[in-house]
């Protein structure tokens, strides 16, 4: 009798805990249905953000450093600040929102969109290399998950009224900007200082120096004179580009004409500059009266900000008598439309309010899933740290221009290849070095390593005349052929091949964003040895003993060390280019 009363007490305890569980199942649902509409709201939108920040801490993180740096990219870190403002604007219903109301609809949407999102932050850092960093396709991914989360968590609804506040992320994606202001940015810089010039011919506050691109001016402070540079930073591009962003905006929530909005938004980013100009000629006087410390170090660091404050402020007051305004709701068109809205019953037959979002645990839950994952990949891409900054510029200079390599191992020049230059575009350069162990190495060698160094200004040339394409054409015999991890986040490819005339050889190579003078090229390194010498490490007790065990081919052996071998010296490679790439420090202040 006892033993049936213990088996019927186990027997009952999944019973009472499935049972609990449902009850606190319903407990939490009911809890949600109470809620005021403001309280559902809040919770939603801070599971929203806090989400987004999971899976994008990195990314966002480089995003606001952009502001404290002196690039034309500056206020790019304001484009999250705007869309949460243009998500507020937007966040009442508007009559005309499409009548969609089922769940089924928004996971349809939502979730491929999030799966969008995770596949670009998951598996193309390793096939775009540091490409990945230098074009930030992370950042490009963002408003395709923020529109996933927003769907699944809010609703279609809500994703189609903010459909302006998603779409405005797509503008904190830097490498656009950098791809067209490079194109601009010496022709705005030239304007600039051809303004400069005329001003000071009639307000005598500093003179030009005559340098070679005419952007240094002196400036004389009781009889101490010291030199100001104009660089392109200085320009104005900054203040026309954080108009353009902060007006891009306007123009999505004012009425009127079209033609209004862009004479507007143009007259906008004229007046910035003409401010800007006036806020050149304000440092030069305070350097004037006041000195360099008071005009680079007080006036300068925050003038440029007060200055655009104004001319936004302007703009503003100007959108009236140009006969814009700020877009309104319609109030009895709203509540006409809430009024029609269809109104659902629950399990007892009472009506009540309708929910888009009834199960809103669920929705979060499925959310913070893919969060977490895109988080993971996020937080990897602090590798490219260190061969680019955060706005994917290079900071490794070439090694054409600066020719480094592992600590005990010196480069030596052997040759240039001026035919390749059809295949790879003008510009480009083809040299080849030799790589020379030496005592004291952290990499110790018997024989030397031969490096073919390609700088083109264009990347697709590498692609169109590939490495492994090559080899194949020429009939060349390849084994091993595999990805390999360097470093910087940068993946490199490794592989042997054999020829009848050239015997056997092992390769490791890679494509990097570097820096040649002021300009950006794309330089792809091979690094090869040949097989028929044997390892090219010093051979160990460990590595004879597997060579001679006869457990496998020793050819192949051979070749699958010397590559591991040009693995190792990649990364100690890569590394020594960053290492000395340090940034150089201008002779004269900028203002």
């Amino acid at each position: 009798m006892m033993v049936t009363e213990v088996v019927t007490t186990i027997a009952a305890q999944p019973r009472e805990l499935q049972s609990g569980a449902v009850k606190l199942r319903d407990r939490a649902r009911l809890l949600w249905v109470d809620a005021q509409p403001k309280t559902r709201t809040a919770v939603q939108m801070g599971a929203l953000l806090a989400v987004v920040f999971i899976a994008y801490s990195y990314s966002l993180t480089t995003l606001l450093q952009l502001g404290d740096l002196n690039t034309p990219l500056a206020y790019v870190s304001l484009v999250p600040l705007i869309a949460l403002i243009l998500a507020a604007v937007n966040s009442r219903p508007k009559p005309a929102e499409p009548s969609i109301h089922d769940r089924q609809t928004d996971y349809i949407i939502g979730v491929p969109l999030m799966t969008a999102a995770l596949w670009v932050n998951l598996f193309l850092p390793n096939k775009l290399s540091a490409m990945f960093w230098v074009w930030r396709i992370d950042l490009l991914s963002l408003p395709f998950f923020v529109a996933g989360a927003v769907a699944v968590i809010f609703g279609v609804r809500v994703l189609w009224r903010q459909k302006i506040a998603v779409a405005f992320l797509f503008l904190a994606w830097p490498y656009p900007y950098t791809s067209v202001l490079l194109g601009v940015l010496n022709a705005f810089t030239t304007a600039t200082l051809f303004a400069v010039n005329k001003v000071l011919r009639v307000v005598h506050v500093a003179t030009p120096i005559g340098s070679a691109d005419n952007a240094v001016f002196t400036v004389v402070h009781h009889g101490h004179p010291f030199n100001l540079s104009v660089i392109s930073a200085c320009s104005g591009v900054n203040s026309v580009v954080g108009f353009l962003l902060v007006g891009v905006a306007f123009a999505a929530v004012i009425r009127g004409p079209l033609m209004l909005k862009v004479t507007w938004l143009v007259a906008g980013m004229l007046l910035l500059w003409v401010f800007n100009l006036g806020r050149l000629i304000l440092v030069f006087w305070a350097g004037r009266q006041y000195g360099e410390h008071f005009a680079i170090g007080v006036l300068h660091p925050f003038i440029g900000l007060l200055l655009f404050a104004l001319g936004v402020g302007i703009m503003l007051l100007c959108m009236r008598p140009l006969g814009l305004r700020i877009e309104g709701i319609d109030r009895r068109s709203l509540a006409a439309a809430v009024a029609a809205a269809p109104v659902p019953q629950d399990a007892g037959g009472r009506s009540r309010k309708h929910m888009p979002v009834p199960r809103i645990y669920v929705a979060v839950l499925l959310v913070l899933v893919f969060g977490i994952i895109i988080g993971f990949g996020d937080d990897g891409l602090q590798s490219y740290n260190l061969v680019a900054d955060v706005s994917g510029s290079p900071k490794v200079i070439s090694y054409i221009d600066q020719p480094v390599t592992p600590l005990g191992w010196t480069s030596h020049y052997e040759a240039t290849f001026g035919w390749a230059a059809p295949l790879f575009g003008e510009g480009s350069i083809w040299n080849r070095y030799e790589l020379y162990p030496s005592v004291g190495s952290d990499l110790p060698a018997r024989v030397p390593l031969v490096a073919d160094v390609i700088d083109s200004p264009d990347l697709s040339t590498f692609e169109a005349f590939g490495v492994e394409q090559c080899y194949q054409f020429h009939g060349y015999s390849l084994t091993g052929v595999s990805q390999v991890s360097l470093t910087g986040g940068i993946t490199g490819q490794a592989m042997s091949y054999t020829s009848q005339q050239y015997g056997s050889w092992s390769i490791v190579y890679w494509i990097l964003p570097v820096k040649s003078g002021s300009s950006t090229v794309y330089e792809r390194v091979v690094l090869y040895v040949q097989n028929m010498h044997g390892l090219i490490a010093q051979t160990t007790g460990v590595t004879q003993a597997a060579m001679q065990s006869g457990s496998g081919n020793s050819q192949q052996f051979v070749e699958t060390q010397n590559r591991n071998f040009l693995v190792a010296f990649a990364r100690e490679m890569i590394t020594a280019q960053a290492d000395t790439s340090a940034p150089v420090l201008a002779k004269q202040a900028s203002a």
